[in-house]
């Protein structure tokens, strides 16, 4: 991915894609959903969404791990972020828990609550009080940022490991990413009796390779490339693409469950492969050029820029959208509307938010520096 102008475009643009696909996903049995790509390949844009993440990381951070004196402050800052996304994942979760409650009340139905794991709150509030300020409580389609937030806290012991060797950083990955599937590893859930539906010691991996993948990018280095390996990555994507859409079954036999499952929420190797084969087949093509000279784009990239506040309003547009369906049995007029209109209130959102920030550049006569700017994910 190259770089051109001030912004890395590519990282905004895709993770725009991401923001749209996962508030689409979010409304389940809308007429667009079957549309996503998460029907033509095995990963979705969860893997998209970390894979990003970890790109991030590593433009932002990994200067400062990479000299042994701003270590601590690269550490307190990540941190700080970390404690960011938590409040603003209690404060999506309280926003979320009062539409479905208001919905369970005015439909008269507690199964609504039961759906999305958020009975809780009603049979057993103290208990769930503790789950929520630790994360153990994590009710349907609230699972993702608990998930960034343990993959953020975490992230310096990373970044320390690749400042040394990005090789031995990897290993360390891989070798926590296999024990996963070994010793079945999970981080439990409170207070019902279970595990994260995302693993983090699971897609730690996948965020390492993103954090690989932006050191590469930020030291200008060109990504390795082969016929055979861009043959390879075709063929596999492909292959995926004909097993989605012909809805093939395998039961694995006696391979290990890493080898064949679709597990999401342990980021089989299956789903693994696919979003890097993805990653590395669009890393070919001038993407960068494309984006700036395409405006329809611009609202993706506007998206991606204020990743987090989309994510947190399309989060909760999203838990009314169902809570629409269920009151209007859902059709493909409804449908339209509420995709189309949550999707446009993101977008104005984005654009409200970078109106603002250009207006306060221009008033203090300030501006970050090009590869920081093109890479917080805000």
């Amino acid at each position: 991915m190259n770089t051109d102008g001030d912004r890395i475009l590519g990282i905004d643009f895709w993770r725009g894609l991401a923001l749209a696909t996962i508030f689409v996903n979010h409304v389940p049995g809308n007429v667009f959903e079957p549309f996503t790509h998460k029907n033509f390949g095995f990963s979705d844009a969860s893997e998209l969404f970390v894979l990003l993440a970890g790109v991030a990381a590593a433009l932002v951070y990994l200067p400062q791990f990479e000299t042994g004196g701003a270590r601590l402050r690269g550490t307190v800052r990540i941190w700080l972020r970390a404690f960011h996304l938590y409040s603003v994942h209690l404060l999506v979760l309280l926003l979320c828990a009062a539409i479905v409650a208001y919905a369970s009340l005015t439909l008269n139905d507690p199964r609504v609550l039961e759906a999305l794991k958020l009975d809780t709150l009603l049979n057993d509030p103290a208990h769930a009080l503790i789950g929520i300020a630790t994360l153990g409580l994590q009710p349907a389609y609230l699972d993702i940022l608990p998930l960034y937030i343990a993959l953020l806290a975490a992230a310096p012991l990373m970044l320390m490991l690749m400042g040394v060797s990005r090789r031995l950083a990897l290993a360390v990955s891989i070798a926590l990413y296999l024990s996963t599937w070994a010793f079945d590893l999970r981080l439990p859930t409170y207070p019902a009796q279970g595990s994260w539906f995302f693993n983090p010691l699971a897609w730690q991996l996948l965020f390492a390779i993103g954090i690989y993948a932006g050191s590469t990018i930020r030291r200008n280095e060109t990504i390795p490339g082969s016929p055979w390996l861009v043959a390879a990555a075709a063929v596999y994507v492909a292959a995926s693409l004909v097993w989605m859409q012909a809805g093939f079954y395998f039961d694995g036999g006696s391979l290990p469950r890493l080898l064949w499952d679709f597990d999401k929420g342990n980021l089989s190797l299956t789903r693994l492969l696919h979003i890097l084969a993805l990653a590395y087949l669009v890393s070919r093509l001038p993407l960068e050029r494309w984006i700036r000279s395409i405006a329809a784009f611009r609202p993706l990239i506007l998206m991606g820029q204020h990743a987090l506040p989309v994510f947190a309003l399309g989060t909760v547009l999203a838990i009314a959208a169902q809570m629409g369906r269920i009151a209007t049995a859902g059709d493909i007029f409804t449908d339209a509307a509420i995709i189309g209109t949550g999707l446009t209130l993101q977008i104005a959102l984005a654009w409200a938010l970078e109106w603002n920030r250009r207006g306060s550049q221009r008033r203090t006569g300030t501006r970050l520096p090009a590869r920081a700017e093109a890479a917080i994910p805000s």
